[in-house]
């Protein structure tokens, strides 16, 4: 499967994170709202360049800037 950006998903497409990358703050808050490795996800629409994403069972709105850092395996 190929790894991409999870900003770089369409709506309605799924993946699952492979790994989420920056500095260790911004890792770790993400890593609290459920993007750890092996999690499944899924863009449920992007508004503005920023999306909102499906996680463990809860839609999350991220930034274009916070949906780079997590690296998914797209399916």
């Amino acid at each position: 499967m190929p790894q991409v950006p999870l900003a770089f998903l369409e709506s309605g497409r799924r993946g699952v994170v492979v790994k989420v990358r920056g500095r260790d703050e911004q890792r770790r808050h993400l890593e609290n709202l459920g993007f750890v490795a092996g999690a499944p996800v899924g863009v449920a629409s992007h508004v503005a360049g920023d999306l909102i994403v499906e996680v463990k069972g809860t839609r999350v709105a991220l930034s274009r800037e916070a949906a780079l850092k997590v690296v998914v395996a797209a399916g």
